[in-house]
């Protein structure tokens, strides 16, 4: 996926939309060898900071796929059968990612696939940040979904979606 990171807001949080491809055993740093079945997931992170903690460079780290592995997210991306299939960005200067996140885990039966993934430093008891939609086989809805709920936020200045 090509996108113009510097079209993106300073601060904010998003929302990757992931396709897997085919099931995958992976090890994800301190949270061992996990299974991911094939399908979509949502992963939902905050970019609050400036320069290298801006959303800018937070998502355009997020889409290279060559990278230090860091986050838990870094894991699962760098994997050959993983791809970023859009990014619903919202500008705010508020911390609403775990918001987002369980509003997200409320639609479409969403699941937990890997508990702790992404949520370390989360104050929210959020289970996880990465969200797994088995009955999914077309994501469209699940992106229109969460643009109409974060329009509808305070606290949100704009919303977009990058495919």
């Amino acid at each position: 996926m090509k996108i113009d990171v510097n079209l993106i807001s300073t601060t904010g949080i998003y929302t990757l939309l992931l396709f897997l491809s085919k099931e995958v055993t992976l090890t994800i740093g301190k949270l061992g060898k996990q299974r991911f079945p094939m399908g979509y997931y949502t992963y939902t992170g905050s970019a609050l900071g400036k320069g290298a903690s801006s959303l800018k460079h937070r998502i355009a780290r997020h889409l290279r796929k060559e990278k230090r592995k860091f986050w838990h997210i870094d894991y699962l991306l760098a994997d050959e059968n993983v791809s970023v299939e859009a990014v619903i960005i919202a500008e705010t200067n508020e911390n609403m990612e775990c918001k987002t996140n369980q509003h997200i885990k409320t639609i479409m039966g969403a699941k937990v696939p890997v508990k702790g993934f992404g949520a370390s430093d989360c104050r929210k008891n959020c289970e996880s940040h990465l969200l797994y939609f088995p009955e999914i086989e077309n994501a469209d809805c699940l992106v229109q979904k969460l643009v109409t709920h974060l329009q509808s936020s305070s606290g949100i200045l704009s919303v977009y979606v990058v495919h």
